[in-house]
C-alpha cells in the first residue's frame, strides 16, 4: 500500500516543467518533494533508508539509538529527485495509539519535519491518538503542530498530538 504524494516549493518552476502541483503517477521533478508513504517491511523503504541508517552522522543525531522497522510500522518518507531528504517512522500500535520514534530529517531542517508531521497528523488523526518520542531540539517544531508535552525526559520528550490527557503533567 505505498503512496506518493506530490508538493511543489516552487509552483511555477513545476508548472514550467509541466508537473502538475496535484499528485500524478509520475516521480520524475526535480522541483518538487515527495512524501512517500511505505509499509515497514516494504523493500522499497530498505532501498530508501539504509544508506542512511548506516551512517554515522545519521546515527549521531539520533543519539545514537539505531532505527528499527516492523509490520505495525508505517513509514513517510521525503525524497527530491534522487535524494532522501527525511524520513518519519510510525508505529501503529494495538491500543489506538500511532507512536513517532526515531526520526530523521536531512540538515535539522524544521520546514521538513513540520511538514512530514502534518502529513501524519491528516493520516491517523480522528482515528487514533498520536504520541511523539522527540528530541528536545524539535520540541517547539512539533508545538507549532499542536503537539502538547506530556513527559520530560533529558534527551528526549513524550509528546501528544492535541490537548493534553487529563491527569497528565508535564513531569509525568
Amino acid at each position: 500500500y505505498n503512496a506518493v504524494l506530490y508538493f511543489c516549493k516552487n509552483t511555477q518552476a513545476c508548472q514550467s516543467f509541466g508537473i502538475p502541483v496535484t499528485a500524478t503517477p509520475v516521480k520524475m521533478n526535480v522541483c518538487c518533494m515527495v512524501i512517500e508513504k511505505l509499509q515497514g517491511t516494504s523493500p522499497r523503504l530498505y532501498t530508501l533508508i539504509a544508506p542512511l541508517v548506516m551512517r554515522r552522522s545519521v546515527l549521531r543525531l539520533n543519539n545514537n539509538y539505531p532505527f528499527w522497522t516492523s509490520r505495525s510500522h508505517t513509514w513517510f518518507v521525503a525524497e527530491e529527485g534522487e535524494s532522501v531528504l527525511g524520513f518519519v517512522p510510525v508505529e501503529v500500535r494495538d491500543n489506538g495509539v500511532v507512536k513517532i520514534n526515531n526520526y530523521y530529517v536531512s540538515g535539522d531542517d524544521n520546514r521538513l519535519l513540520s511538514r512530514l508531521i502534518q502529513e501524519i497528523v491528516n493520516d491517523y488523526r480522528g482515528d487514533y491518538t498520536i504520541q511523539s518520542v522527540t528530541h528536545t531540539r524539535h520540541i517547539p517544531v512539533f508545538l507549532s503542530e499542536k503537539f502538547q508535552t506530556v513527559k520530560e525526559w533529558k534527551l528526549y520528550v513524550k509528546m501528544q498530538y492535541g490537548e493534553k490527557p487529563c491527569g497528565e503533567s508535564a513531569n509525568g
